[in-house]
């Protein structure tokens, strides 16, 4: 340790001096505070000492931190469970009265039963049959719902009944009441009372109204739907996607002799971080799409990105579709396909081609102008083929890259589609289900040829990358567009290009009467001029 030499006069004032010679010699650092006993501490032990003590506090504030917190959630905790038991008590309270309603309209006297506030203590429930209380108020359940019912008071001449109404929560909220909540006012103990023939009466009428009203509704539903379910001019109501006819047809086409297909004898695997189909080990990263049938994962080979959809369903119509597509396109930057068909279902791989890399649509960074041209270019090849993807929604879609270029879009899966070459009786929308909710707004007629499915999924795709919201659909004296695109006042928000895209929209709205393809191309000019 370094020391300071000074002279005796300077030296004087300083605390502690130790004389050694002529000079004093005097320490640059406290000694007291580095001494343990007769232990000498360096500076970094001290600094390590106190380090470690702080980590200490810490540790211990932390642990009383988690404690409390494990009590807290105890609490609660026993605080739902008797939450729970008074809400099955009083669903066994509605229980008991409908069934009393339903055997007879004048049933005799209800047997005596109580219900009490499990939050209210012991001297506050009544004792004996000191005082008949009239109400009963059940609080809301997840549904928002709540029962009042008011019965007949002992002392109501000529046994008068009382109200009887039911609430209805419009906001109900997600978060339940505390037990301590309840009041007596909201919960009132139920003691001996027999209710009048009247009341049940009453009940029972007000039942069979509702009944009545809901077997009306159910009524004018089914004229409905068998209206846009009724066969047009154009061809019987008849179901495309139908498992066992498109087998049928895949058994005509023989899609098994096709390169790329496999049969495996043994169930669907399950997709972990690997997968083993006919030799090749894919490794698995994400799982981007999951639905009902199907579920679409991310992955690689040891050479290249792939896209693995594994379908629930036996019949492998997205493989015949996409070969169909590839088949007949005119560029030759769709990825190669091959199917492996297992005794409950089958899955598809799409590898990318060479120095190419595969991202969904959503996530390219590209213009949304770029994209809508290639999602264009997708669905005129499909047209041109005679193919209809029928359900075109931006969570299916896929961006095909080649190093910063982006090369083109495809869909992964094609559950909905349509080979029309030879599915000849699919000759209206009314045939497609995606297009059913399309029919109910009156945007397509049921017999309006089924390529329109396409042109509307192409707007809301489009209108999702564009503003990032559902399309809503509006109609005016020009025809149908979309909300975000029918008012002036909306241009500041796409200075320059609003116009383009305002007759975009109407274009692909208002395409009943002329060729699909035809439509296809003039929007796809439009938008061409956006980029010069």
């Amino acid at each position: 340790m370094a020391e300071l030499y000074v002279n005796t006069q300077s030296a004087q004032s300083v605390a502690g001096p130790e004389e050694k010679g002529g000079a004093t010699q005097v320490s640059e650092y406290c000694k007291d505070l580095l001494t343990r006993g007769r232990e000498e501490l360096s500076v970094e032990e001290l600094r390590a000492e106190r380090y470690f003590l702080q980590r200490q506090r810490n540790v211990e504030e932390r642990l009383k931190s988690l404690t409390e917190m494990k009590e807290q959630l105890s609490h609660e905790l026993e605080e739902k469970r008797k939450l729970l038991l008074l809400r099955e008590s009083q669903q066994q309270v509605l229980h008991a009265a409908s069934s009393q309603t339903s055997d007879s309209c004048q049933p005799p006297a209800v047997s005596s039963f109580l219900i009490y506030d499990e939050s209210q203590s012991t001297a506050a429930r009544p004792a004996g049959n000191s005082e008949l209380l009239n109400e009963i108020f059940l609080q809301p359940d997840d549904t928002g719902l709540s029962l009042k019912i008011q019965f007949p008071r002992p002392d109501c001449p000529g046994g008068t009944t009382g109200d009887l109404q039911t609430l209805v929560d419009p906001h109900p909220s997600s978060v339940p009441q505390e037990p301590g909540s309840y009041t007596t006012n909201k919960l009132s103990p139920i003691q001996e009372t027999s209710v009048e023939a009247g009341t049940w009466s009453l009940l029972e009428d007000q039942r069979q109204d509702k009944n009545q009203n809901q077997n009306q509704d159910q009524n004018q539903s089914q004229d409905q739907n068998q209206e846009e379910m009724e066969p047009g001019p154009a061809g019987g109501a008849v179901d495309a996607c139908d498992p066992e006819a498109r087998q049928q047809l895949l058994d005509i086409c023989d899609v098994t002799s096709s390169p790329g297909f496999h049969c495996e004898s043994r169930p669907l695997p399950p997709v972990n971080s690997c997968l083993q189909l006919g030799g090749d080990l894919y490794h698995i990263y994400s799982r981007v799409v999951d639905e009902e049938m199907f579920s679409i994962y991310k992955g690689a080979t040891n050479d290249d990105n792939v896209l693995v959809k594994v379908d629930r369903c036996r019949v492998p119509w997205d493989f015949h579709q996409f070969r169909r597509l590839k088949k007949n396109s005119s560029v030759d930057s769709l990825p190669q396909i091959s199917c492996f068909l297992f005794l409950d279902g089958c899955i598809t791989v799409y590898t990318c081609p060479p120095d190419h890399m595969f991202t969904e649509l959503t996530e390219c960074e590209d213009s949304v102008v770029r994209k809508s041209l290639l999602l264009l270019q997708l669905v005129l090849e499909l047209h041109s083929c005679r193919l209809l993807h029928a359900a075109l929604r931006p969570s299916i879609l896929v961006a095909s890259y080649r190093g910063l270029n982006l090369e083109r879009v495809f869909p992964v899966d094609w559950s909905s589609s349509v080979d029309v070459d030879v599915q000849l009786d699919v000759t209206s929308v009314q045939q497609l289900s995606s297009a059913h909710s399309y029919i109910r707004v009156g945007l397509l007629e049921p017999t309006s040829p089924p390529q329109l499915v396409d042109l509307l999924g192409v707007a809301e795709t489009v209108h999702l990358l564009l503003t990032n919201s559902r399309m809503v659909l509006v109609k005016d004296d020009d025809g149908w567009t979309a909300e975000r695109f029918s008012q002036d006042e909306s241009c500041n928000m796409f200075p320059g290009t609003w116009k383009t895209w305002s007759r975009f929209f109407r274009s692909l709205l208002n395409a009943s009467g002329r060729c699909s393809m035809s439509v296809l191309s003039d929007v796809m000019e439009q938008l061409s001029l956006l980029l010069k």
